[in-house]
């Protein structure tokens, strides 16, 4: 899948669940873009997993956490997620929380580096609470 492919794949996946009150922070969306171009030839498995996990989001909503290795970000004075899409070449964490109308907010994407067994987020603190500010 070449990146034009892959980035319109991404708009198709995740407009129909902006039609389901999802919302995304532009720097997600730049951040998830980033990702992509990393994991070359990964693009229709990351797909899947996206739309596994948000369909997880859509479900469970605040309870997410207790779906396929999410969980709620210990030590945030917000209740924060992390979802987690992994794969044989990647490790990708999708950061998110939920506004006052439950409505799920994707904050920030990042790649974990292979092996860590225990994700730290507190430099993540500041970034989340600004973008959920910023939406």
């Amino acid at each position: 899948m070449n990146k034009k492919e892959a980035l319109s794949a991404l708009i198709k996946n995740l407009e129909e669940y902006l039609h389901q009150g999802f919302r995304f922070h532009y720097a997600f969306m730049e951040e998830f873009k980033n990702l992509l171009y990393d994991a070359q030839g990964h693009e229709k498995e990351i797909f899947a997993l996206l739309v596994k996990q948000l369909a997880f989001v859509k479900t469970l909503g605040r309870q997410v956490y207790n779906a396929d290795g999410n969980e709620i970000i210990k030590y945030l004075d917000k209740e924060y997620y992390s979802l987690h899409l992994t794969g044989k070449n990647f490790n990708l964490r999708l950061l998110m929380t939920f506004d006052a109308e439950n409505n799920p907010i994707s904050l920030a994407a990042f790649n974990e580096p292979a092996g860590k067994r225990i994700s730290d987020y507190t430099q993540w603190k500041k970034i989340l609470d600004k973008r959920y500010s910023q939406m």
